[in-house]
């Protein structure tokens, strides 16, 4: 999921103890396994995360950008489960893990990792199923939300990650992933210069989006409803006298 969230206001992070981090353009963060981990908050620019396999195979999991946490699948290990890579010359805040012994701190770290994990499931269930067309434009779409999130276009962007590394975090081949984009200018849904893009229809249907549950119904409408569900299913029932 696609899709990371802020734990806690940026305006609420003064009292922390901090160490500010600046990173090149394709400088990594940390390794998976590398000692003493903790959290990173993105001040600036735009990261990519994956775990790897035993054979050397490579899966990206997220594009974190401003006001995204880093490292959260790492607490309580001894060392980092997954590798940081800065995408665009970034600024990231190392909090060390000793500052989750505050309880309000924890506690919200915790309501963001629940959530994360709920978004996550979503998305998997929403655009797994997606062609690979739909799928593409589910991803540009929720990049354009994040952009819109930061006060930035709501309809054009910058991709900071190469169509291999989108196609790698979508399960798309890379040969996919250009014949979706191009589907999707020749459609009229988006229009691309290399990595500018612009959404020209903004339906923005995002199904793996959390919402509300929804309400129950009210005891006397929920009445009616089945009296009318009985009295149909009578009326289907009814013997048809006159034909053979």
């Amino acid at each position: 999921m696609t899709t990371q969230w802020p734990a806690i206001p940026e305006d609420a992070l003064s009292g922390l103890p901090f160490t500010r981090l600046r990173l090149p353009a394709r400088g990594w963060l940390f390794h998976a396994g590398q000692p003493r981990p903790g959290l990173y908050f993105v001040h600036a620019g735009y990261l990519r995360t994956s775990v790897g396999s035993d054979d050397g195979r490579e899966r990206i999991t997220a594009f974190p950008m401003r006001g995204d946490w880093v490292g959260l699948e790492s607490i309580g290990s001894e060392c980092h489960a997954s590798d940081a890579v800065a995408l665009d010359a970034s600024e990231v805040w190392h909090l060390p893990e000793s500052a989750m012994a505050d309880a309000t701190i924890a506690h919200r770290f915790a309501a963001h990792c629940a959530r994360q994990l709920r978004e996550q499931q979503a998305w998997a269930l929403a655009v797994g199923s997606l062609c690979a067309e739909r799928r593409v434009l589910a991803f540009l779409e929720d990049q354009a939300r994040r952009h819109a999130e930061l006060g930035c276009s709501r309809t054009r962007f910058t991709l900071r990650m190469t169509r291999a590394e989108m196609g790698n975090f979508l399960a798309l081949q890379i040969e996919t992933v250009t014949r979706a984009l191009a589907k999707l200018q020749a459609g009229g849904r988006v229009r691309i210069d290399r990595r500018d893009v612009t959404l020209l229809a903004e339906d923005f249907a995002q199904p793996w989006r959390e919402t509300a549950p929804p309400q129950p119904r009210a005891g006397p409408d929920r009445r009616a409803w089945r009296a009318s569900r009985s009295r149909a299913r009578g009326e289907r029932r009814a013997p048809v006298h006159g034909l053979m």
